[in-house]
């Protein structure tokens, strides 16, 4: 009996041990309950169905996981981001890759400069728990050199910082998204070198504005540890309101903030008017399995709406086509414990405390596709997970749409010939439209 007790006495003091050595930092809040409802109808009527496993073409399989590709204009190369900190220069007719550059950091949204097509703008962030060197932030490559440039890695504080190197935002207590259309603290690089500056923790994806004058930078959150991969974990989780969108303008060569006090801004566009004055930014909380409009200038000027809620899967990139038609991709599908966790964030302590490989993962991944204006769903596919294991962003080239995937073991680049899916997604409409 005594020996019984000795050995549940260790069991219980081993198990309070993991629970408090497991313990998230301090910055990992979980916030109140998120009511997640059922998948917009928009969606489910314009269902193409499974046209990955039908119509996917892979090709050059030594190609790892990636988040973005871009293709060159006048030919059939294209850059691709690596995992493997590598930027691969791929020829998709004779299906050869080569190593092209080293990144400093782990590379993920990139655009190439306009009116400069041997100068590439990369994102740049930690990828899980790895370390570097160099710190995250917005890098250029000089395609004929071979060689990356700093561009921003600090940004001006615009709010608290916390002794646990969080910094909370200057709306503390709001539970809006806050939108500057002119930006908040804009400050020239050069001054960003001490107190009242910080490192840009996570670079994630860019937008370039037409004339080249504007960068915008999503940052989805800015803790001592942000990264991609193992270390967004955490932060979807909580569904923290510390994401923010930064504007670097490459004449005054400053930085200011533009959107604050939203959860995981990640995928961004930029929307014109007529007079292609830039009006507003499309962004995907990805967490948040959400799309909003950030509004720059005219009569909502400071106003942010919810375009696309509770969306079936995590939208990631966002990309426009020459039609002008919008691609999303949903990188992972929204699974039931999701949703259940969302809606009783009580759990979400103990959660945290749990390693994410231990947790269950969706297989699904797919992508919709947005009128213009993103107010009528063209198309909707939902992907299985057997021919691409995640879409981070759909890409239109040509007649190809590339389908990168970021995850660990992809291997290859994947596309679907745009005019077929094009073509299923006007019988789906017609075929809903005649119900």
């Amino acid at each position: 009996m005594k020996k019984t007790s000795i050995i549940l006495t260790v069991i219980c003091l081993s198990g309070l041990t993991i629970w408090v050595t497991s313990a998230p930092p301090s910055y990992y809040e979980p916030t109140g309950p998120r009511f997640m409802e059922k998948i917009p109808e928009e969606l489910t009527k314009a269902d193409i169905g499974d046209v990955i496993s039908s119509d996917v073409i892979s090709l050059v399989r030594e190609i790892p996981g990636h988040d973005e590709i871009l293709p060159l204009k006048g030919s059939d190369k294209i850059l691709v981001s690596a995992r493997d900190e590598w930027i691969w220069l791929v020829d998709l007719k004779t299906e050869k890759a080569e190593k092209l550059a080293k990144s400093p950091v782990s590379p993920t949204g990139a655009h190439i400069v306009p009116g400069k097509d041997d100068q590439v703008y990369f994102c740049m962030a930690r990828l899980d728990y790895n370390s570097y060197e160099k710190g995250p932030g917005l890098y250029s490559l000089d395609l004929g050199t071979k060689k990356f440039s700093e561009v921003v890695t600090r940004v001006p504080l615009t709010g608290i910082m916390r002794e646990d190197g969080l910094e909370i935002p200057n709306s503390v207590g709001n539970d809006r998204v806050i939108v500057y259309p002119e930006p908040f603290k804009e400050t020239k690089v050069t001054d960003l070198t001490g107190d009242g500056s910080r490192q840009l923790q996570f670079c994630n994806d860019l937008a370039v504005s037409k004339d080249g004058r504007h960068v915008y930078i999503t940052e989805p959150f800015s803790n001592p540890k942000a990264s991609s991969g193992l270390g967004a974990f955490a932060e979807g989780i909580t569904l923290a309101r510390n994401g923010r969108v930064w504007r670097y303008d490459t004449i005054s060569k400053s930085i200011g903030l533009v959107v604050e006090n939203i959860i995981f801004a990640d995928g961004i566009l930029i929307e014109y008017d007529k007079q292609g004055t830039e009006v507003s930014l499309l962004i995907s909380e990805t967490v948040n399995f959400r799309i909003g409009r950030a509004h720059l200038s005219g009569p909502t000027s400071g106003s942010y709406d919810v375009l696309w809620d509770n969306l079936p899967g995590l939208p990631d990139g966002l990309d426009r086509d020459s039609s002008g038609r919008i691609w999303v991709a949903l990188i992972k599908d929204r699974t039931g414990l999701m949703t259940w966790m969302h809606a009783n964030p009580w759990i979400k302590p103990a959660i945290l405390r749990i390693p994410a490989k231990w947790l269950p993962k969706s297989k699904g991944t797919g992508f919709f596709a947005l009128s213009p204006d993103a107010s009528k769903v063209i198309a909707f596919s939902h992907h299985n997970g057997s021919k691409v294991l995640d879409i981070s962003v759909v890409v239109p080239g040509g007649n190809k749409l590339f389908l990168p995937s970021f995850y660990k073991d992809n291997t290859g680049i994947h596309y679907l010939p745009i005019d077929s899916v094009i073509s299923k997604s006007n019988v789906a409409n017609t075929g809903a439209g005649s119900k």
